[in-house]
């Protein structure tokens, strides 16, 4: 007799209370996607908000390096806790679980990996989760839009044509998904912001940030400070604060 999976159900309850949950997405890797998330998480906690960051990269997860802390294996209180990470800001991901060894998977086991750490992880008073995804259309967003309530997605891309090109491509998938887009997200602009602005007017999805490219974002990864308070977090302060999240 086939058992049915009681996850999903489960997924629904722990998210329940939590009033935005917001995929940041990428068609494509290198636009600064995960820097991005863990930008506007500190600084929006930094306005007060309860935070959380769900890493779903089950390959490459990365946000924890952004956030300066080392895996560990999380608390456990009728499921899961997050780590906490700063005042406000909590974490989960593959890597409390992996440390930095590499976790290959294959499709199945990549929604399995994902249903399990939205099943389990406790979310206590937490306003917001902001889900760091990897780049692409596969498994990853689609699961997310079959078991995440009122998910909502900030795409992120660079000025350049090709990335430009793929985010389109992102933008019809979600749209197929029923997954709502508050806005794009340009970053690394070096000028001209021009191609993903006109990705925003063709496609009536509104631009929210155009995050400059800043050397010294390299410098703060692994010092929340820092990376919040760079040119970066202030664009990303005033895209939180634009969309309404602060």
């Amino acid at each position: 007799m086939q058992v049915s999976d009681p996850r999903p159900a489960v997924v629904g309850k722990r998210l329940a209370g939590i009033r935005h949950i917001v995929a940041f997405s990428s068609a494509k890797g290198g636009v600064g996607k995960t820097m991005c998330t863990v930008a506007s998480a500190l600084v929006l906690a930094r306005g007060g908000r309860r935070i959380g960051i769900l890493d779903i990269d089950t390959q490459g997860a990365s946000a924890h390096l952004f956030l300066g802390i080392q895996p560990r294996l999380p608390e456990e209180k009728e499921g899961i806790l997050p780590l906490r990470v700063v005042d406000g800001v909590s974490l989960m991901s593959v890597a409390p679980f992996t440390g930095e060894r590499g976790l290959p998977l294959r499709g199945p086991e990549v929604t399995d990996a994902i249903l399990e750490l939205l099943a389990v992880t406790v979310w206590e008073g937490t306003e917001m989760l902001l889900i760091d995804t990897p780049p692409g259309m596969g498994e990853e967003i689609l699961d997310l839009a079959r078991l995440v309530p009122r998910l909502q997605a900030l795409v992120v891309s660079t000025p350049a044509a090709v990335s430009v090109k793929v985010v389109e491509r992102l933008l019809s998938v979600l749209k197929e998904l029923g997954v709502s887009v508050p806005g794009l997200i340009a970053n690394m602009v070096d000028g001209d912001a021009g191609p993903v602005r006109d990705l925003a007017l063709r496609t009536g999805v509104g631009m929210v940030a155009e995050v400059p490219l800043d050397p010294s974002v390299e410098k703060a990864i692994g010092n929340p400070r820092e990376l919040a308070a760079g040119r970066a977090g202030q664009a990303l302060d005033q895209a939180m604060r634009r969309l309404g999240y602060l």
